[in-house]
């Protein structure tokens, strides 16, 4: 039987870097959130991920998780307490800002200005003011395809709830699919508030959970 190995990745490679973004890119083909994000323009995967594993690298924490090999099978980008994504300049320079340029002027408009205007506000009817920037919170998590259900994903989770209850911190997070919703209440996370928005792509639900110290 294999042996779930998790580990925090402070420098990682040039070639764990992409393999890293190449497992995100395969495990969120064809995600609403992805074609959200990049107006199904499939050539931008690449550099949203990254970016936003850059960003994590450089003001939260990744960790990383493999199945029995020295190899990276499922990952989590996380940023604790007093840091959230893409909230400085010099996070942002690592990829996204390059990123938005490469959107078309209408869908960069919409994404900006329309859709995540209103996901902020979800987020601060759902967890206050102060919540999402007070927690841990896991704002990228995948599996490689091949990898999933062997409890890779789990394995991250919890141990960035142990880190987080040394502090007696909140872990909070989000999910756009029942199916990662019902696996997250299956790990002890509470839900707090779910939005649904149409777009051209289909319904959007966003669905946000905590779990608190004690859980």
């Amino acid at each position: 039987m294999s042996q779930i190995v998790v580990r925090q990745l402070l420098e990682p490679t040039d070639a764990q870097l992409d393999a890293i973004v190449d497992l995100c890119v395969r495990a969120y083909d064809g995600d609403i959130m992805t074609k959200i994000f990049t107006g199904d323009d499939s050539t931008l995967s690449d550099p949203l991920w990254r970016s936003m594993i850059r960003a994590g690298i450089h003001s939260g924490v990744l960790y990383v998780a493999s199945d029995g090999a020295d190899e990276i099978h499922s990952f989590g980008v996380w940023f604790g307490p007093g840091q959230t994504l893409y909230a400085t300049p010099e996070q942002r320079a690592l990829g996204f800002t390059d990123f938005l340029q490469q959107l078309s002027a209408e869908h960069r408009d919409w994404f900006l200005n329309d859709f995540s205007r209103k996901v902020r506000d979800f987020k601060l009817r759902a967890l206050g003011e102060n919540t999402e920037r007070d927690s841990w919170y896991g704002n990228l998590i995948a599996t490689d395809p091949n990898y999933q259900g062997r409890g890779l994903a789990s394995a991250i989770i919890e141990t960035i709830c142990k880190r987080a209850a040394e502090n007696r911190d909140v872990v909070a997070l989000g999910t756009q699919t029942e199916r990662n919703a019902v696996f997250y209440r299956n790990l002890g996370f509470i839900e707090h508030g779910r939005m649904d928005e149409v777009t051209k792509w289909g319904v959007f639900t966003g669905n946000i959970f905590t779990r608190n110290p004690s859980a």
